[in-house]
């Protein structure tokens, strides 16, 4: 092939031709010359063609450095949130980990509150006994006393009566010295009658004496008890009030009406305990304040056993993120609230129930529905793992499922209800309503 050779017309070219004169290219191969004429509008055509070649590369060039120089910083933003949501989750983790601990030290101050209240009711009922024993003792005394009151009056009625005839006789002796012999005896056995009369005078004094230092003794060790009694009373109250006022707040701040609730409670449980009717009647009037903190430990008691199966509590014991709230969601209405962790996180019974459903529905996936009686039911969805069956007994706290991703579901979480009376409502209202209880 033979260098292109520009052939130039002879004749002064004008315009367009003038700078871009026309030009001829010839190169010959194994089929003989071939050439092509550049006219300058072709000559234009390609030089316009090359200016925006070479744009379009630096452009392209420029937007490549500009779109890399953002992915750069997208992603070092996606890593930089990345890195403060897992240090968040994991402050919200140590977080969970301190209230699940303090909770447990609450739980086992209120067991032990528990504890001490029925020590405390069993030592009242004791002293309550040993006080109306005390009181009978004390009624014996004093019916002694009285005895010996009599006796002793009686004694020294008869010292003074038997002194009496004994100075007259005297009298008489000295009128009549060297008297008749029986008047001599008459003396005698008086003086004795007299000396027996002293004698017994005295021994029903020192028995008065020692009965008014028992009746003294007694009396002190019953204002002893009964100091006792007043701060065992007071402590009592105390701690039902303390006692009472996180449940009476968590029910207030769940929405739920504590008067319908022991009604329930008294009319689905029978069982009693506590003060019985009998002994009640047999403790002296003042126990009236006793019947006053057994009503209230009864009232403590029903409402313990209904808040054991009323959904309080969280079903996951440990970290997770609430990917979905209660609401509207899609148009539609979301019943529960999904709680995202890792695969297999155990679920655990937010309240004592009675399996009712254990398998799998529509859109659920693998459930476990709980019934908690009273209304309430609570649902757990998505499940990769069931470990109850129907029928079974739960107690709150049990473990029932593993986590998973079954059903209609776009990711590894837990879809936790709760259906009062088949209608669903808020479960954080009841999580949050627990939080400082449970």
């Amino acid at each position: 092939m033979r260098n292109p050779q520009a052939e130039n017309s002879s004749a002064p070219e004008t315009g367009l031709a003038h700078f871009l004169p026309t030009q001829t290219i010839s190169f010959s191969d194994s089929h003989g010359v071939h050439s092509f004429t550049l006219t300058p509008v072709k000559r234009l055509a390609l030089v316009v063609g090359g200016v925006a070649l070479a744009m379009w590369g630096v452009i392209a060039t420029v937007t490549v450095v500009l779109n890399s120089s953002a992915d750069t910083q997208i992603r070092q933003r996606s890593a930089a949130l990345t890195m403060a949501y897992e240090s968040r989750l994991d402050a919200l983790r140590e977080e969970r980990s301190l209230l699940a601990a303090q909770l447990e030290k609450t739980t086992e101050r209120m067991q032990i509150a528990q504890t001490r209240l029925m020590a405390q009711q069993e030592s009242i009922l004791q002293i309550g006994a040993e006080r109306q024993e005390m009181d009978t003792q004390i009624g014996a005394i004093r019916n002694q006393l009285e005895s010996a009151l009599v006796d002793r009056d009686t004694a020294a009625q008869q010292a003074t009566r038997l002194e009496s005839q004994l100075a007259s006789l005297q009298s008489l002796m000295t009128e009549r010295v060297g008297g008749q012999q029986d008047e001599v005896a008459v003396v005698t056995s008086l003086t004795s009658a007299l000396a027996d009369a002293v004698q017994a005078r005295d021994t029903e004094s020192e028995k008065v004496e020692t009965l008014l230092t028992e009746l003294d003794s007694l009396e002190l060790q019953r204002n002893l008890n009964a100091q006792r009694q007043d701060r065992m009373l007071t402590q009592l109250e105390d701690a039902l009030t303390v006692s009472m006022v996180p449940l009476s707040t968590m029910f207030e701040a769940a929405g739920l009406d504590v008067d319908a609730l022991l009604a329930n409670v008294r009319q689905n449980f029978s069982g009693t305990g506590g003060l019985s009717d009998e002994r009640a009647e047999a403790l002296p009037a003042f126990d009236s304040r006793v019947q006053g903190i057994m009503a209230k430990l009864d009232e403590l008691a029903s409402l313990n056993a209904a808040a054991s199966r009323i959904p309080l509590v969280n079903p996951l014991h440990s970290g997770y993120r609430l990917s979905s709230p209660f609401g509207p969601r899609g148009g539609r209405l979301h019943k529960g609230i999904d709680m995202a962790s890792s695969l297999n996180t155990p679920v655990f019974a937010t309240a004592d129930a009675t399996v009712r459903f254990s398998g799998t529905q529509n859109g659920y996936g693998n459930v476990v529905i709980l019934d908690h009686g009273g209304g309430y039911e609570t649902y757990y969805a998505h499940l990769n793992r069931r470990l109850v069956t129907v029928g079974q007994t739960l107690s709150r706290g049990d473990r029932i499922a593993l986590m998973g991703n079954t059903g209609r579901s776009t990711g590894v979480h837990l879809h936790y209800e709760i259906r009062k009376d088949n209608v669903a409502v808020n479960p954080m209202t009841y999580i949050k309503a627990g939080r400082n209880v449970y």
